[in-house]
This record gives structure tokens, sequence and C-alpha cells, in this order.
């Protein structure tokens, strides 16, 4: 994989002390954000969460007009229109042990290349697969993006390159996002994307297509959904700040169609 390139509290570079609690306990949030035309989309969204998640993690002392000086530091190295910038913020270097002891927040900015997507992933909706895994409820830690991710690293383990996403339950068997996408389903002219009180991840994509949405009065129902309630289902898409809006055209290998409503997101969300 190429090395992006790296900023560590204002300094470039990639060295991180081995005490660092976001490599010992992934004790820290971060967020990924799209770069298009040189300019980061939805930044204030992803501030946003990733305040709210220093806030529950009680990550102190973010500096957020430095953070912003240290993207805008990334984003001018290279005269690259189309990237990703990827932002962690961990509690630093705390000493042995849980207990979160005097903070000094560590900062780190990546810059990725743009992940090559064929064409008719989007002409013709990617494939997604049931995950056997199952996500634990925890709603403190619900739809903001921590650092610990080793539940969706065991989960998009079960499959290989047949699909491009696999969708995943909680223990009572209510559908909550994919490994690294959220979704949603149509039900007639009705979007039904499920309630994550008590865990997922609140992609920032998810909310602009739920603004969208009802700012162009398609009704979205945000509730629990069950697995099996997908067998009566004939149209998903799945959804995330990279991919923007992805058709879906099979699950566990049943064909489904797209609509016009996926249609008119796909045009919308995914220039």
């Amino acid at each position: 994989m190429q090395n992006p390139d790296v900023i560590i509290n204002g300094k470039q570079g990639d060295q991180l002390s081995s005490l660092d609690r976001g490599l010992l306990y992934g004790d820290g949030v971060f967020e990924t954000i799209a770069v298009k035309q040189g300019k980061l989309q939805y930044w204030e969204d992803h501030l946003e969460r990733l305040q709210l998640g220093c806030e529950i993690l009680n990550l102190q002392g973010l500096d957020v007009t430095l953070l912003q000086k240290e993207v805008q530091l990334l984003l001018e190295l290279e005269n690259n229109p189309k990237h990703i910038i990827k932002i962690i913020i961990t509690r630093g270097v705390g000493g042995r042990g849980y207990k979160p002891t005097v903070q000094t927040l560590t900062r780190i900015v990546q810059k990725f290349p743009w992940p090559d997507q064929p064409a008719c992933v989007i002409e013709k909706g990617v494939n997604v697969t049931q995950c056997k895994f199952r996500l634990s409820k925890q709603n403190k830690l619900s739809k903001i993006k921590h650092l610990n991710r080793l539940e969706q690293v065991l989960a998009r383990g079960e499959w290989d390159d047949d699909y491009e996403e696999g969708l995943v339950s909680d223990i009572e068997d209510n559908v909550i996002e994919a490994t690294s996408s959220n979704v949603f389903f149509q039900d007639d002219n009705v979007l039904i994307t499920p309630d994550l009180f008590a865990c997922g991840v609140a992609g920032v994509m998810r909310k602009k297509v739920i603004e969208y949405c009802h700012a162009n009065d398609i009704e979205v129902d945000i509730r629990n959904f069950k697995q099996a309630e997908i067998n009566h289902i004939h149209s998903m898409f799945l959804c995330n700040s990279i991919n923007g809006i992805w058709p879906v055209r099979s699950y566990c290998g049943r064909k489904l169609s797209k609509t016009t409503i996926i249609d008119q997101l796909v045009t919308v969300f995914n220039n």
C-alpha cells in the first residue's frame, strides 16, 4: 500500500510513540474526508462529528484552528485535485494502564491517493453479502468513529472478492450497517435506514442523504430493521463519504433493482 503523506502534531513524518494510547487501547477518534477539486467535502459535518467523538471520550484540548492549518498544509503539498484526508485524534502518551492520566492529544493528518473505482460499480451496482459476525450494543459509543474497529475487521474478513460489501447485524438480528458504509432500503417510495441508537456509525453521507430527502419530499423512515425483512426488499443502496452512493445489484446472490430515487441520489452525490 502506498504510504500517505503524514503530519503528526504539526511535523511531517510518521514517527509515533509506542506508548500512544491510540495504539495501545484504540483510545481516540478519526474522520475520513473526500477531497475533490482540491476542496474538503462536507468539512463542517466531519468536524462536528470529530468534536462530538472527543466530547464523548473526554478527549480535552483539541485545537481546531491548528488542526485546520495542518490539513491545509497537506492539501497544498501536492497539486492533486482528488484524494483522501484522514484525521486521527488520540489521547496521546499516557503511560501504562487503562485509567486516563494527564493528556496531550496526538493529532495525525494523513493524505491517501483516491481509490480506483470501476465505472460499472455505479452503473451496474455492487454485490453485497450478509456477515455472520454480530455487532455488540453500546449506545455511548454508537454513531461516532472511535479507533477500535475490531468488529469491522472481523466482519470484513468473512468474504473475498465476490462481494464489494457485507451487511452487519446486531445480536438481536437488527441490520445496522455495512462494514464501511451505511445502508438504505427502499420499500415502494419510502427509504428505510437503520436506527443507530445502540451501535453503528452515523455516517456523514447518511446525514446528507437524509437531509436531501427531507428537503425534496422523499420519505425516510429511521427504525429498527430486522434481517429477515430484506427478503421483501427489492432495492437497496450503500453510502459513505468516499464512495458516495453505491446502488446494490445483488444481496446474497438475489438480484435487486435500481430505482428512480436511487438514480436521483447517485446524480446528486456522485459528482
